[in-house]
Formats: C-alpha cells, sequence, structure tokens
C-alpha cells in the first residue's frame, strides 16, 4: 500500500533535503554564492550533492516510493519550458545555461516537497534549527560590515565582488526573514533573547538604504505577528492589534532610517532632503523606463511575444533598456522577475510563472488564514514573501542565492497544501465505508 498523500512519518529525523545550500546561500548571499572551486560554485555543488544524496538513499532504502504529492504541474511546465528553450541555443552556450540557471534552480522544489512528507516533527524541528542558525550568522557579518565598512573593503575579493559585501535588496530582505522567525520562536524564558536578535536585526536593516528590502522586512514582521496572534483558525482581533502596532512602530522609526528616508522621498515628504529626492526618484523613473522598453522590445515581434527572446541573447541591450540603469555595468535583467520573464519566456513563459506566484500567494494566504501552522511551513511562508517582494523590485530570482532558497520554500508550501486538500477529500470517502450499527445489526 502507497503512503497515504500528507502522512508524516514520525520516526524519520532527517533533515528536510536541500536545507545545506539553502543555509549556506542565506548566509552569505551574493558574496558566498561566488564561491568556487573550478568551474563549480558552491551553490551548485550542494545543488547537485542534495540530488545525488536523495537518490542514493531512496535506492539504498529499497522500498517503493509512496504516494506523495508533489509541488504541482506549474513547476513542471517551467522546467519542461527552460529545457525547450534552453535545446533552441545556437551559439553561445555558456551565457545561455547563465541566463536559464535561475529557471532551472525551480527543480529543488521537487526536492523540498517529497522530502518534507517524509521527515518527521523531528526532522522539521532541525531543519529550521539549521536555517535559523543561518539566518544569525547572515546577521552577525551584516553587523560587523554596517558597523566597519573599512574592514570590509581589505577582505579578498570573490568574483564580482568580496567578502562581507552588502548587497542591500537581498541581505535587508534576510534580515526580515529573522526578525520574522525571532517573533515566531518568542516563548516563555526565551522572550528577552529573540527580542533582542529581532531589535538588532530591525536596526540593521533600517541602517541599509533599500526601500524594497525594508517593505520585506516589515511584511515578514506582520504576517509573524498574525501568526503569533492567529486562533481557531482565523485571524483575531487581537491579532489585527497587534499587526498595526507592530506597523505604527515601524512608522514611528522609519523617517529616521537611510532606508526609510528614500522611501519616503517617493512622495517628497518633508523628512526628505533633496539629494535623497532626486535619487530615490531617479531610480524609480530608470527603471520604469527600463521595463517599458523591454516590454515594447518583446512585443515588437510575434515570435519573441510568444516565446520571448530566449537564454542568451542580451535583450536589454537590444531593447537600449540598460541605458537608463547602467550600460556596461554588466546587468542583465531589468530589476524585475515578471518583466525579465516575459522577454525570456514570452507570453507563455510569463502565464506559468505568473500562475505559479498567484498559487503560492493563495497557499499562504489560506495558511495565515488558517492560524499558526508548524514552524517549518511558517518559516518557508516568510522565505517566498521576503523574497518575492524584492524579486520585482530587482535581481533576486534571477540569481542562484535568491531563486535556490525561494523554489526550495515554495516546494514545501505547494507539497504541504496539495496534501492537505488530498487528506480532506480521502475523509469523505472514508466515511462512505464505515457501517452503522443498525447496518451490522441487520
Amino acid at each position: 500500500m502507497g503512503r497515504v498523500p500528507g502522512q508524516e512519518t514520525t520516526g524519520d529525523h532527517r533533515l528536510v533535503a536541500g536545507v545545506a545550500v539553502v543555509a549556506v546561500l542565506l548566509t552569505g548571499g551574493r558574496w558566498i554564492s561566488h564561491l568556487h572551486v573550478g568551474p563549480l560554485y558552491v551553490g551548485d555543488a550542494l545543488l547537485a550533492g542534495a540530488f545525488l544524496l536523495a537518490v542514493w538513499t531512496s535506492a539504498l532504502s529499497g522500498k517503493r516510493p509512496g504516494r506523495l504529492a508533489g509541488p504541482g504541474i506549474l513547476v513542471g511546465l517551467l522546467l519542461v519550458i527552460t529545457a525547450m528553450r534552453l535545446l533552441d541555443v545556437q551559439t553561445d552556450m555558456p551565457t545561455a545555461a547563465r541566463d536559464a540557471a535561475p529557471y532551472a534552480y525551480a527543480a529543488i522544489a521537487y526536492l523540498s516537497a517529497h522530502s518534507f512528507q517524509k521527515v518527521g516533527a523531528r526532522g522539521r524541528e532541525r531543519t529550521v534549527r539549521v536555517i535559523h542558525c543561518a539566518l544569525l550568522l547572515h546577521l552577525g557579518w551584516m553587523a560587523v560590515a554596517t558597523l566597519a565598512p573599512d574592514f570590509v573593503a581589505t577582505l579578498p575579493p570573490v568574483g564580482n565582488t568580496r567578502i562581507f559585501e552588502i548587497r542591500t535588496d537581498f541581505d535587508v530582505a534576510v534580515l526580515g526573514l529573522l526578525a520574522g522567525v525571532s517573533v515566531l520562536r518568542l516563548r516563555p524564558g526565551w522572550i528577552w533573547l529573540h527580542t533582542s536578535v529581532a531589535a538588532a536585526t530591525l536596526v540593521t536593516a533600517l541602517a541599509q538604504a533599500n526601500r524594497a528590502g525594508l517593505i520585506s522586512c516589515c511584511a515578514c514582521v506582520l504576517v509573524a505577528v498574525m501568526f503569533r496572534a492567529g486562533r481557531n483558525g482565523r485571524i483575531t482581533l487581537r491579532a489585527v492589534l497587534l499587526g498595526a502596532l507592530a506597523v505604527l512602530s515601524v512608522l514611528v522609526v522609519l523617517p529616521m532610517s537611510p532606508a526609510g528616508q528614500r522611501l519616503l522621498a517617493l512622495n517628497a515628504g518633508p523628512a526628505a532632503s533633496s539629494e535623497l529626492v532626486e535619487s530615490a526618484q531617479g531610480t524609480t523613473r530608470a527603471r520604469l523606463t527600463a521595463w517599458e522598453r523591454v516590454v515594447t522590445y518583446t512585443l515588437d515581434d510575434p515570435v519573441r511575444t510568444a516565446v520571448g527572446v530566449g537564454f542568451g541573447p542580451d535583450f536589454l541591450q537590444l531593447s537600449n533598456g540598460d541605458l537608463p540603469i547602467g550600460r556596461g555595468m554588466g546587468v542583465r535583467s531589468p530589476h524585475n522577475y515578471l518583466v525579465n520573464t516575459f522577454a525570456r519566456l514570452g507570453v507563455i513563459g510569463l502565464t506559468v510563472v505568473v500562475a505559479l506566484l498567484t498559487s503560492l500567494v493563495t497557499v499562504m494566504v489560506r495558511t495565515v488564514r488558517r492560524g499558526p501552522p508548524d514552524e517549518l511551513t511558517s518559516l518557508c511562508v516568510l522565505v517566498v514573501l521576503s523574497l518575492l517582494i524584492v524579486a520585482l523590485l530587482g535581481v533576486i530570482l534571477e540569481s542562484p542565492f535568491g531563486a535556490t532558497p525561494f523554489f526550495w520554500a515554495a516546494g514545501v508550501l505547494l507539497a504541504g497544501a496539495r496534501s492537505r486538500r488530498a487528506r480532506l477529500r480521502q475523509k469523505p470517502e472514508q466515511n462512505t465505508f464505515v457501517r452503522s450499527p443498525q447496518e451490522v445489526r441487520v
């Protein structure tokens, strides 16, 4: 008999597969993803090891794999479209492979989805602990980089970056993730510890001048507060009040921080200086112009509109969309995941990605409305939320340090939702076979 969908193996204490690569990339972000030995980067090596370990463990077990819910057909369609466009490449295969890699990282959703359902409660707790330690390490080096930038400037380079160099949008989003986890882990006897970590995280985040990261950070804290306050499968008045209090507290501190001043500068508020106004509004105009040029270029040709330019061509330069962002800086993405997807994969690929993101948002909303789930599911909600926000305003899901944690967490959420629906469908079927005492007596 196969495994009942969603059934948990309580005796399995293994970690959820792929957590090692997620922990490493969340620890260092951009700079750690540039570590490599020869042509093999650390993230790719760990990801390949995770897949090989999963296959090896399954082969050694000698058991037929049970019926486990996967991440769904949309992830599979994205991988198929990516493979087909990659096979169509005629020249410059290394560049094409680099462009295709962020979409290929969606495969980790299958790894995390299946493993999430096979590990027990103890394994899930250990998985959360590993990621929490990674987030604490990330906070540590972020604090050093913020307080001692001159020291970071002396550290050795790694590729196009250097050790402890801050990538503000991604790193502030990860700080928001730690702040949310700290709220989730508030317990009697540990309140001051987690409160101190959350405070240090928010202070470090507010010191960075990045609007998308700050929005992501606030969203993580708000959702974590709602998870903590939700009861009996619904959002209570207490949850709403605590969420409002958290938002108001951030709004009070916001004008005093560099990131907050840049955010306020969009509306030219009184708290923003003329230099900040010009910088913030200039960045916004540049990105909007780049997005418009890329979309117009893609729509100018019916073939590009349908299937995109594929992998390899520098559509940003061909459309002159890189001029407002900065030509010659090596940028190949318009700082928006959906616009990048439309240009690379056309309407077909964009439809699949939008449907996938919509299903993820739906799962997250339902998870929040039901009340506090297990800690790993809550963590995955925060991972998807934080990275999705900054991906719409930066080059995040086009990079391995963003795409790998995102799709890993997405696999957990999608598989959990599908297995839950399978259990709900199964209950009425089971009840139809239960005979009443009167039927037995007859």
